[in-house]
């Protein structure tokens, strides 16, 4: 327990980009947190915003707000400071949108990757600028979170942090994500994810349209992806269906129905998508690169991703193999069941703890 040190989340991603991966880590963290330390967390959460019930009852307080507004942290620093006076917090975790100045207690940052500063993602020169300055911009953090050791790693190259301020602490996966009760026929092949260029996607357009694999599934895009691709599907020379926003049942369907779940970004700073398909028991086809290997280990296949003709053999070879997909179904269920939020949380909270006690001494 953490005795009297009480935890400030900003939970707004949440609910501001519900089908990101850091809106999904702020939910599902913020839910963990509650139920390992009710009426310890105070949750920040946007003005209007659909708040579960069950937070109103397990947290300290739920706080709506208005102004930081997504985006603007570091330009509006003077919110957090006039915020914190009036909802006063031990230590403040920043999940999204970086560290502005003055933030008037310890500060726990979360880093991602570091992909702004190594590809054309986001494709808007404006965006990687402002994603570069929200990365640069935790240097002001007492402490930061990456979510594997890869990001830190990446932090590290890009970003004039010390190595012992960053704690790796892995991501979970929700005990929604689950095996179907009984074996389902592969419908499909699965890429879940948003649509920058490292994505890489343009991958699987080439692999797929290979006359070679016609006889494979269709291809399903779900999330953000979908969105970016509305009426421009038919000329890419696919059979795919589009997805757009799933909710965590259509989701779970998805992976359950998969031949497999697809993964050809060229970084990672941790890949939710393959371990949320391996606990649902899809195979998952992932490029061996970020912190790909790092999260699905030797549960998955690992190609480089440029090589167009090793990801069609996989692919093709799943269809045909029984075997292998069995083998691959269940060296996954072993490997998601290694990752919980409640683990996660567990660390979070070592971590809020000697982040709190590093700034009183």
């Amino acid at each position: 327990m953490l005795g009297a040190v009480r935890i400030g989340l900003d939970a707004r991603a949440a609910f501001l980009d519900p089908h990101r991966g850091f809106g999904r880590f702020a939910r599902a963290l913020a839910d963990a947190l509650l139920d390992a330390v009710p009426g310890e967390v105070v949750l920040f959460v946007s003005h209007g915003a659909r708040v579960p019930h069950s937070w109103y009852s397990r947290a300290a307080s739920v706080v709506q707000l208005s102004r930081p507004r997504r985006g603007a942290f570091l330009f509006d620093p003077i919110a957090w400071a006039v915020t914190l006076r009036r909802h006063g917090v031990d230590v403040l975790h920043l999940p999204t949108w970086g560290v502005p100045r003055g933030v008037p207690v310890p500060t726990v940052a979360t880093f991602y990757d570091a992909t702004p500063f190594r590809f054309a993602s986001p494709p808007q020169r404006w965006k990687r600028w402002r994603a570069r300055m929200t990365t640069r911009s935790l240097v002001r953090a007492t402490a930061i979170h990456a979510i594997s050791q890869h990001a830190k790693t990446e932090l590290l190259d890009v970003a004039p942090v010390r190595a012992e301020k960053v704690s790796v602490v892995h991501l979970g996966v929700d005990v929604m994500f689950s095996p179907a009760p009984a074996p389902e026929r592969s419908r499909h092949l699965l890429f879940v994810g948003g649509a920058d260029p490292h994505k890489n996607l343009d991958l699987l357009i080439d692999v797929l349209s290979d006359p070679a694999a016609r006889a494979l599934p269709q291809l399903v895009i779900a999330g953000p992806t979908a969105v970016h691709l509305r009426g421009r599907a038919p000329a890419l020379g696919v059979v795919m269906k589009l997805v757009p926003s799933p909710t965590d049942s259509e989701l779970v369907d998805l992976y359950r129905g998969a031949l497999a779940l697809l993964v050809p970004s060229r970084n990672e700073g941790f890949g939710l998508p393959a371990l949320e398909a391996m606990a649902c028991g899809c195979p998952v086809v992932a490029a061996d690169t970020g912190a790909l290997p790092e999260v699905c280990g030797d549960a998955a296949i690992l190609l480089d991703p440029d090589d167009r003709a090793a990801w069609l053999d996989a692919i093709t070879m799943l269809a045909t193999d029984a075997h292998r997909v069995g083998v691959l179904r269940e060296a996954g269920l072993a490997r998601a069941r290694s990752f919980t939020w409640n683990r996660t949380a567990s660390s979070m909270l070592d971590l809020y703890r000697r982040t709190a006690r590093r700034e009183s001494s």
